[in-house]
Parts: structure tokens; C-alpha cells; sequence
């Protein structure tokens, strides 16, 4: 029997800006000094940093799109996020302002009524919700990091031309042609070749859409960090769905860890939220991209040892050792949701490919300076840090005399 042809899905086909959404309207007159800004995503990780760096840097009131049945219930979620990152302070009460809705819906489920009421308000828009998941396909995440895109461009065009500054990610130029572009500056375009995965993919046209907006007149900004960790100063972190989360405690299940040749680039997530709302506040940003990595990486041995420091007993075994003992571990424990995950990343991730790209941050890093804003070093005491908070809330193993306890 003949094996049915796969259809390619063709991304260039997705990239698609409503032909009403213009930018004609004069720029809104507050936007250097905004009163009114919208921000997408603030019930995330990334989000709640973006929120609590807004309220310190600004003094405009922070609307926040979040999926809730009212009111009352968004500020409750916005609220329990920013205490969860120790981040919440009882005089950002008055100035969070919930707007009840859906990233993933026309007119983000508002009535044409309060979206135009909306449009007239925000005087800057800071788009940074997204459905993270790495495991999902592109037709699944569309409607939330798409069509949800678009409508944050329709947003900024109603009323008054509102500027935008969109989170993106540097994992758009994870194609198949890595070794074709070698050392990549803001000034490239993602033009990728097979680029995996539903998460890379559907930010790869929502970077389209932007562009598209941005030669209609649009003053918007790009921020593309690498891999975002926790928290420098306290530890806590959020984003246990990362794949590099995963592999750590995948490893350390399997007390083994794969013995490469590479590199780990990590930023805090601090840093980049006090990045972000820093050269947002510049003039003559619009139109920009800015690349937010960390320039002192940290060696694949050094992240290790880092682990096995907190007591965990880890063999170094080649990669295929490492995959095939993962494969197996997976055939005897089916239900392991770890190990199924695992295998599904290992197979999408870039992180061990011969041709890793090197991103150039020349720009990003003189206008950091200027701003006087620098990325914490990624060092064994900051590791520590974070995989101590791991420890501490139960996502990794304790560790009992000289053993630990596989969960």
C-alpha cells in the first residue's frame, strides 16, 4: 500500500494582515509617556515581570487582556501571579486594570462596542501573549499566536495609531538551513527552511504579520530572547515546560546526562522584562529588532556538575547511549508523561545540532549600556540558585542521606 503524501504546510501562505487594518491615524500623542498601556500574556511567566516592570517605570494604568467570566476574577488571577513571583505590591492595585477576554477570538471576544471604547484608550500596546507549547501543532496555536496577533494590529490601527512592541523568539530561525546563514545580526529576516515544531512556527508568522504592519506604517519593535530562566535574584521560575526543565529532570529520573560539545544560552527572566520596557521607552526604536541572549554562555559541563553539586549521582554517557537508554525507559513505563515529552523535544530541538547559529546582539547591547542594563552572568553559585528553588518546590527529587527519592 501506497504511504498517503504529507502536505507541507506552506507558512508563507499564513501570512495574511486583514486589508482594513491600516495605520494612517496620526501617532498616539501619549505614547512616550503613555497613560494607558495594554499588555498581553500578564497571567504568564515573562508576563508578570512585563507587568510589575511597567508599574515601576511608568505611571499609566496597565490594562491586561485575561480569560476569565469577569472582573473581579482577572485581577484575583493578575494578582496571585505577581505574588507567586514575589512581585506583587498593594499600590499596583489601583492601576491594573483587567480587561475580560480572549487572545484567541475576533476582537479578542469584546463587542465591537468595547473594542473600538479600548482602541480609544491605550496609547501603546506591549504583545507578549502566546500559547508556549513546543508539543502542539501550528493549526492548534493559530488561533491564539496568529489571529491573535492580528488582532492586537487591528487594536493599534483603530483610533489612533498605537505603537507595538511584540516578544518573539530567536527559535524562528530554527530551521533545516542553519549552517546556510551562520552568524545572524538584528538586521536578518527569518527566511527559514522547514522550520519544526507548531511553537516556532506559528511565532515565525506572527513575526510576518508585524512586519507586514510595520511597512503599512506601523512603528513597532521586535524582542527576540533566547531561552528565558528564572528569576536571578530569588530563583523562582515558571516556566517548568521549558525544554531545558524537562531535560533536567528528565536526566536525573534516568541518572544519566548526555555527554556534549556545547553551549547553553540563558537570560534571566528579570533581565529581559527590565530590557524589553527599557528600549521600549526610547525614541527612534520603531521598526527595530532587538536580539536578547546572554553573550557569556555557559558550558555544557559546568550546567551539569551544577546539578550533580546538589548531591544527584548523573553518569556522562555518549547521546545516542543517553536516547536509546530514554526510548527504552519510555517502552517500560508508557504512562511516563517525563519521558514521552522528552523524546517528543529531543526529536524538535535544535540545542544539539554540529551547526548551532550564533546571533549577533551588537546593537541591543550598545543601547543596553546606554540604559545601564546588563545580563546577570550564568555562573555555578546563580545555578545553585535556580535548581535549589527546583528542589524546593518539588519539581526536582529530594535528596535523603546519600541518596535521593525518584518521584
Amino acid at each position: 500500500m501506497t504511504k498517503p503524501v504529507t502536505q507541507q504546510l506552506d507558512l508563507k501562505a499564513e501570512v495574511n494582515v486583514d486589508s482594513s487594518i491600516q495605520f494612517e491615524q496620526s501617532l498616539a500623542k501619549n505614547w512616550l509617556e503613555p497613560k494607558a498601556i495594554l499588555l498581553t500574556g500578564a497571567t504568564g511567566f515573562l508576563g508578570a515581570y512585563l507587568l510589575e516592570e511597567l508599574l515601576q517605570q511608568t505611571s499609566a494604568d496597565i490594562y491586561c487582556l485575561v480569560r476569565c467570566s469577569n472582573i473581579e476574577e482577572g485581577k484575583n488571577r493578575l494578582q496571585k501571579n505577581l505574588e507567586f513571583y514575589s512581585l506583587w505590591q498593594d499600590d499596583f492595585n489601583s492601576r491594573i486594570v483587567p480587561i475580560v477576554g480572549d487572545l484567541g477570538k475576533p476582537l479578542f471576544g469584546l463587542s465591537q462596542l468595547a473594542f473600538e471604547g479600548l482602541a480609544a484608550i491605550i496609547d501603546i500596546i506591549y504583545h507578549n501573549g502566546a500559547w508556549v507549547n513546543s508539543a502542539r501543532p501550528y493549526s492548534t496555536l493559530k488561533p491564539v499566536n496568529v489571529l491573535g496577533t492580528q488582532e492586537v494590529l487591528r487594536l493599534a490601527s483603530r483610533e489612533q495609531t498605537k505603537p507595538v512592541h511584540f516578544v518573539s523568539t530567536l527559535g524562528v530561525f530554527l530551521g533545516d538551513n542553519q549552517e546556510e546563514i551562520g552568524r545572524i545580526t538584528e538586521m536578518d529576516s527569518p527566511n527559514f527552511v522547514n522550520l519544526q515544531g507548531g511553537y516556532r512556527q506559528s511565532k515565525w508568522v506572527a513575526e510576518q504579520l508585524v512586519m507586514v504592519a510595520q511597512k503599512r506604517g506601523l512603528p513597532a519593535c521586535i524582542y527576540r530572547p533566547s531561552r528565558i530562566i528564572g528569576n536571578s535574584k530569588t530563583g523562582i521560575n515558571g516556566n517548568f515546560q521549558d525544554f531545558l526543565c524537562i531535560l533536567l529532570k528528565g536526566c536525573i529520573q534516568l541518572k544519566k546526562f548526555p555527554d556534549l560539545n556545547t553551549q547553553i544560552d540563558i537570560v534571566p527572566v528579570d533581565y529581559v522584562s527590565r530590557a524589553i520596557v527599557g528600549l521600549s521607552q526610547q525614541k527612534n526604536h520603531a521598526g527595530k529588532v532587538f536580539h536578547l541572549i546572554n553573550s557569556q554562555l555557559i558550558s555544557w559541563e559546568t550546567f551539569f556538575n551544577s546539578l550533580q553539586l546538589l548531591g544527584y549521582s548523573l553518569e556522562k554517557v555518549n547521546y545516542d547511549n543517553f536516547y536509546a537508554e530514554l526510548k527504552y525507559q519510555l517502552s517500560q513505563s508508557p504512562k511516563n508523561t517525563l519521558y514521552s515529552s522528552l523524546l517528543l523535544l529531543l526529536k524538535l530541538s535544535k540545542l544539539f545540532s554540529p551547526d548551532k547559529l550564533e546571533f549577533d546582539t551588537t546593537r541591543t547591547l550598545i543601547e543596553l549600556t546606554e540604559l545601564s542594563i546588563s545580563c546577570p552572568v550564568i555562573d555555578e553559585k546563580l545555578l545553585s540558585l535556580y535548581f535549589s528553588y527546583f528542589q524546593k518546590v518539588g519539581y526536582f527529587p529530594p535528596i535523603i542521606a546519600v541518596g535521593w527519592v525518584e518521584q
